[in-house]
C-alpha cells in the first residue's frame, strides 16, 4: 500500500487498488513463467494495475454530468412547480433516506464524491454508481411535477 501511495494513490483508494491488484495476480497466473525469483512479473502486474487506475482517475476527472432536465412544457406556474418539487422532494427523503443525504453532502455541502465515498463506507466507483441510481430516482419523482 504504501508504494501505492508512494505514487499518489490516497490511502483512501490503496486498500481498493491493492484488492485489484491481488485479483489480477490470481486472473494472470497463468501467463507466469517460472523465471528467476518472479519479482518482474510481480511489479509489471502492479504497475499495469497502477497505469489503469491513473487511466482511470484521468477519465473520471474529464467526465462532465449532465445535469440538464429536458422538458417540453410551455408555460407553468412556477410556484406551483418549486411547490410539486418540494413535495416530491420530501416523499423522496421519505423513501431513500441514504440518497437523500448524499444528494444533501453533494448539493449542500458541496462535497467531492471521494468525501462522499468515505461517509458511506463505499468505494469511489461503489458510490459513482449509487449516486447515478440517486439521481435516476430522483428524476422519476421530479418529472411527474414536469408533465403534470
Amino acid at each position: 500500500k504504501r508504494f501505492l501511495q508512494i505514487r499518489g494513490v490516497p490511502e483512501s483508494e490503496s486498500e481498493d487498488l491493492m484488492h485489484d491488484i491481488f485479483l489480477a495476480f490470481i486472473a494472470r497466473c497463468d501467463s507466469f513463467k517460472a523465471s528467476g525469483q518472479g519479482r518482474g512479473w510481480l511489479w509489471a502486474v502492479v504497475r499495469s494495475k497502477l497505469v489503469d487506475r491513473y487511466r482511470q482517475a484521468l477519465k473520471e476527472s474529464n467526465d462532465v454530468y449532465d445535469d440538464s432536465w429536458d422538458s417540453d412544457f410551455g408555460s407553468y406556474d412556477e410556484a406551483r412547480l418549486k411547490a410539486c418539487i418540494a413535495g416530491q422532494m420530501s416523499v423522496f427523503t421519505r423513501d431513500y433516506p441514504e440518497g437523500a443525504q448524499a444528494l444533501a453532502w453533494v448539493i449542500d455541502d458541496e462535497l467531492d464524491l471521494r468525501s462522499v465515498a468515505q461517509l458511506l463506507g463505499r468505494s469511489y466507483g461503489a458510490t459513482r454508481e449509487f449516486m447515478s441510481q440517486v439521481r435516476s430516482r430522483l428524476r422519476s419523482y421530479i418529472d411527474l411535477c414536469l408533465t403534470g
